[in-house]
């Protein structure tokens, strides 16, 4: 009978345990297709990747998802190349209603209170009106895409679409979330629109830096300690990217193994800084090329890519695929060394002199590039 109570508190005890982990996500939305392939995942970072068992399907704009989560968590709904985000957290029950084809006015609700969700909740209701309009040029963007033309004007008119789309959410929408911030109690989701509002105005995009300020003031001591905490106060305390001619930037990079590295500890050699991200194309095309230009060149070459991932990520993407190069990352994502450099896009190649001077800061990969590249510095090197 001892035994027997035992292994009863044991499957009581596991049963209860996987019951907290599991989460419900039911979808009602009008006006869409009668059968549709959705994609579901949780979000780790920036990124994101979808796999078989991530894919579901809605009927006359039904579905029901059911996944397993251990916290808290910020998942992602794929749906016709775009997407929507939202928050669960361990035995919850998720609702997700609304209408095609406005995604963002989408509304979430929980039968269990989730902060996060409840902040998210509150920047899409004052914020309705600028996603509808970002919508809106969106597919007019997509429209004139679909067309191929190829002329000036016919770039010209797509970049003018993208312009003003990005402009009224780094301008209007960040705007109006902060003034929420102000008045209201701050979740990670808040955190992440903060962190993208000091983004903007390190790109000059976004002006008023006195509220992001006083926003981050807000703030508890652990937020501040916080990854997203970090990133912000990093942003907001460079006064200028550099440039090719001007001395490295440098800061404390962590291997997977917890070891400092500085860019400094390897002057005498140069060095071929890669900012990258597992989910960026290009930047995964070109690690081969990487790793040529570090077995080919060693002695004289130091291959350093930097991660803007997410830890986790970063880590279970360098001990899968990444080897004989140096892989480093300052955890601040897109907002630390990357910020520095003023990388705005994936991937971003900085080509470092050996007395430490930027000799020259590219983006983009086009395969062949970089050896060409390094060939071209170390025989003017040699010339001069």
């Amino acid at each position: 009978m001892k035994a027997f109570n035992l292994l009863f508190g044991i499957i009581f005890t596991v049963s209860s345990v996987y019951g907290q982990q599991t989460v419900t996500i039911e979808g009602d939305i009008q006006n869409m297709p009668d059968s549709l392939t959705i994609g579901c995942r949780e979000m780790k970072g920036e990124s994101m990747q979808l796999y078989t068992d991530d894919l579901f399907s809605m009927v006359n704009g039904k579905f029901k998802i059911t996944k397993e989560v251990s916290q808290t968590t910020r998942m992602f709904l794929h749906i016709n190349n775009t997407g929507y985000e939202f928050w669960v957290k361990p035995g919850a029950n998720i609702k997700i209603t609304g209408s095609a084809p406005y995604i963002q006015t989408w509304q979430t609700k929980s039968d269990i209170p989730i902060p996060e969700q409840i902040e998210l909740n509150r920047f899409r209701a004052a914020t309705r009106e600028e996603n509808i309009r970002i919508h809106d040029l969106t597919q007019e963007f997509m429209k004139q895409v679909a067309l191929g033309q190829k002329d000036s004007v016919s770039r010209q008119k797509r970049n003018a679409l993208r312009l003003q789309a990005n402009s009224i959410h780094d301008q209007e929408i960040l705007y109006k979330e902060l003034l929420l911030m102000l008045d209201n109690p701050i979740t990670t989701a808040g955190l992440q629109e903060l962190r993208d509002a000091a983004k903007c105005f390190q790109a000059g995009k976004f002006n008023d830096k006195a509220l992001i300020v006083s926003v981050f003031d807000k703030l508890t001591d652990e937020q501040k300690q916080s990854v997203l905490g970090k990133e912000i106060s990093s942003l907001l305390t460079i006064s200028s990217t550099v440039k090719e001619g001007d001395p490295i930037a440098d800061a404390e990079l962590k291997d997977i193994a917890g070891n400092i590295h500085h860019l400094s500890d390897y002057k005498g050699q140069y060095i071929l800084l890669d900012f990258w991200s597992r989910v960026c194309g290009p930047c995964v095309a070109a690690l081969p090329e990487l790793e040529t230009i570090a077995k080919q060149y060693k002695g004289k070459v130091v291959v350093v890519s930097l991660s803007v991932d997410i830890e986790s990520v970063w880590k279970e993407e360098c001990k899968r695929s990444v080897d004989n190069w140096l892989q480093l990352s300052d955890g601040l994502g897109m907002s630390g060394l990357a910020a520095h450099y003023g990388v705005r896009s994936l991937p971003t190649f900085v080509y470092i002199s050996p007395e430490g001077t930027i000799l020259q800061i590219k983006s983009s990969y086009r395969d062949g590039a970089l050896i060409e590249d390094i060939k071209e510095l170390i025989s003017n090197k040699q010339t001069n």
